[in-house]
């Protein structure tokens, strides 16, 4: 990787949604966070394998589960939460960028804008 290429650090929260009314994606007004967050783990994991196959090391993905670990490093994504949008949230190079799922062709869109910003 040359020096001007930074790591691309994906990072996936999940947890327990704090109430509130629902997100575009149904037409609850409830909780949209119904998925365990060990599936959720399972589903960052299989993100981080297509993203290692097709960036290799420019990608990093982490999985967090916030109901462990708080959300103190996250304040962002607090903000996110207290707005009404549900877990997972996920975050690219610290920036909140997408709620209510992992959505893999959207996060593979911006890692591509990434990197063409860094050349």
């Amino acid at each position: 990787m040359s020096d001007n290429q930074q790591t691309i650090l994906i990072e996936v929260l999940s947890g327990t949604s704090p109430g509130g009314g629902g997100c575009s994606c149904c037409s609850s007004a409830g909780h949209c966070s119904t998925t365990p967050v060990e599936e959720m783990r399972e589903m960052s994991d299989r993100l981080s394998d297509e993203l290692k196959q097709s960036f290799g090391d420019r990608v990093e993905v982490r999985f967090i589960n916030a109901d462990e670990t708080g959300l103190s490093q996250y304040p962002l994504v607090s903000q996110v939460l207290q707005r009404g949008y549900p877990y997972p949230i996920t975050v690219i190079n610290g920036e909140p960028k997408f709620a209510g799922g992992i959505m893999q062709s959207e996060i593979i869109t911006t890692i591509e804008e990434i990197l063409v910003n860094q050349q």
